[in-house]
């Protein structure tokens, strides 16, 4: 190895301990209770009981909204469907999975959920449950649960992260995307994380 691939080894390297290094930093900040992993007991679309364990071993992007939601909700599921596709091109099928749990478990049960889901990428897996199973999850990823509005007309609307959060294989979460990134970054910065996934699992 000539002394320009040697530097350019040991710059990777570099770069993949500190954003290792970074990750670990922001889930001990972002999980102040010292137990970095989500958990969650929760029902998917198909009515089978789902927990953080099943969903092990691939990275999620985790979005937290609601069927009727009118703006915020559609915006970054379909910019998670155009994320999820273009991975999978690039050869990710496997490694990262989109993940949509409900805010809302009076109106969003398995089968609205399942009914919200056929617009978006076939891969989605959606959640709900109770009250208290979501409000349990909620605490976990340190995200909003807002309790039902005292009018309870179906076009009432809830308060709710637009965050996307990007869950590793041990179920930690390692980071979070804005709202104002487009699928385009999204995509750059997945892809970013994928590749220095399996570049440790390589080192390892």
């Amino acid at each position: 190895m000539n002394g320009s691939a040697w530097l350019r080894a040991v710059i990777l390297l570099a770069v993949v301990v500190g954003v290792i290094a970074t990750s670990v930093v922001f889930g001990v900040l972002h999980h102040d209770d010292g137990d970095e992993r989500v958990a969650f007991v929760l029902t998917d679309q198909t009515g089978k009981q789902t927990t953080h364990n099943d969903l092990a071993g691939q990275h999620l992007l985790v979005f937290f909204g609601f069927t009727s939601c009118a703006a915020i909700c559609p915006t970054q599921m379909s910019k998670l469907t155009l994320v999820t596709q273009s991975l999978y091109d690039a050869g990710y099928q496997g490694d990262v999975r989109p993940v949509f749990i409900s805010v809302d478990p009076e109106r969003d049960d398995v089968d609205r959920v399942a009914t919200y889901l056929e617009h978006f990428h076939d891969d989605f897996i959606g959640l709900t449950g109770s009250r208290t199973a979501l409000k349990s999850t909620a605490a976990r990823f340190k995200t909003v649960l807002q309790d039902v509005p005292a009018s309870t007309a179906s076009g009432y609307q809830l308060t709710h992260a637009s965050l996307i959060y990007v869950v590793d294989p041990t179920s930690r979460v390692i980071d979070f995307i804005p709202f104002e990134k487009s699928s385009e970054e999204i995509v750059t910065h997945v892809q970013d994380i994928l590749q220095q996934e399996r570049f440790r699992k390589l080192i390892q």
